[in-house]
């Protein structure tokens, strides 16, 4: 399953899905299972750290914007991009550049620090 499977799926596909659920709530715990195997395997254990730092990245992104009382289309306007744009950086579907993250986190009314450990 990619990362986008939703974005693919009719509203009447995704009824479905969820309804196959709800009558087998036993496959809910199988997908756990196998997601648990696969993210824990020793061979990818790079991807999965650098995985975590994106989505702790991604949270951050939506956490200083929200603390800023900014809405996604408040920001684009600041940085003068579109809203779908700031959608993609907080769900982490784009590369941010430096400058970007420098710009998105400074109209927000903060400092960007990077720090490597």
């Amino acid at each position: 399953m990619s990362k986008d499977h939703a974005d693919y799926l009719t509203d009447e596909q995704i009824a479905a899905e969820i309804a196959e659920l709800k009558a087998h709530p036993e496959k809910l715990h199988e997908e756990s299972d196998e997601r648990t195997a696969y993210f824990t395997a020793p061979e990818r254990a790079a991807e999965t750290a650098l995985m975590l730092e994106r989505m702790r990245l991604v949270e951050k992104l939506y956490a200083i914007r929200k603390e800023a009382g900014l809405t996604q289309k408040q920001l684009a306007e600041k940085l003068g991009t579109t809203q779908s744009y700031i959608t993609a950086l907080e769900k982490g579907r784009k590369n941010a550049t430096f400058e970007t993250l420098f710009r998105f986190v400074y109209a927000c009314g903060k400092k960007l620090k990077i720090s490597m450990l």
